[in-house]
């Protein structure tokens, strides 16, 4: 068995990548409030970085299929246009942004503070669980990396890290289903196992399952929503 240390902040922030065992087991000998601050603002960054090359992209797909649109009137069509242009430039998805990753990571954790006290049937406190979502988040820079100069040079916000890749595109439930199955998503249900399983005591393995279906549960829930979302 690896003896826990207790690392730096550096050495954890390294270490989630290609030895995560290590940073939870630092995690669970003392959590620091660092431990979760310093990775949120981290994505928060690379978030907002995103944004002057994303949000161009994403107000000329909506303008492209609010044009296309048969249940808006032509002056509703250039109310919304006119919205739309009044957000470039504007500081508001800079200040959302970093409130956004905030508010997900919060919701994700207390999730998996549930998922470890009472179906897990562990026992632990609510900011070490915090500290390893908060770490498993970090995989969104790895997202944003891969996804942003992709969506840059096609032009288009419909990049897929899923099996949806390999799917004609179509707005059918199934192909919303596979389009959220993303696999950056998955590696942060991985690491969330990983981690729950050193805070709680627990084989990954049986984390990983209750993980599994709730991620899945959520990707259902996504799926259905979306096919409610129409212009």
């Amino acid at each position: 068995m690896t003896e826990a240390v207790e690392k730096s902040i550096f050495t954890k922030l390294i270490s989630i990548f290609w030895e995560p065992s290590a940073t939870f087991r630092s995690l669970k000998i003392k959590t620091r409030w660092f431990d979760i601050v310093i990775p949120i603002l981290l994505v928060s960054l690379v978030s907002i970085i995103s944004i002057p090359y994303v949000t161009p992209i994403a107000i000329e797909q909506q303008k492209s299929r609010i044009e296309k649109s048969e249940r808006l009137s032509d002056e509703q069509k250039e109310m919304a246009f006119e919205r739309m242009d009044k957000q470039v430039g504007s500081v508001v998805p800079y200040v959302s942004a970093p409130i956004s990753v905030a508010v997900k990571c919060v919701i994700i954790a207390l999730i998996m503070w549930f998922a470890g006290n009472f179906l897990l049937g562990g026992e632990s406190k609510f900011v070490p669980v915090f500290a390893v979502t908060a770490y498993a988040c970090l995989i969104d820079i790895i997202a944003v990396a891969v996804k942003v100069p992709l969506m840059v040079s096609q032009q288009t916000m419909k990049v897929y890290t899923s099996p949806a890749l390999f799917f004609e595109e179509s707005s059918t439930f199934l192909f919303r289903f596979i389009a959220t199955l993303d696999v950056f998503a998955l590696w942060k249900v991985i690491l969330i196992s990983i981690g729950l399983g050193v805070i709680y005591d627990l084989k990954t393995s049986k984390a990983f399952w209750v993980i599994l279906l709730l991620w899945l549960g959520y990707c259902v829930m996504a799926s259905l929503l979306g096919g409610l979302v129409k212009i």
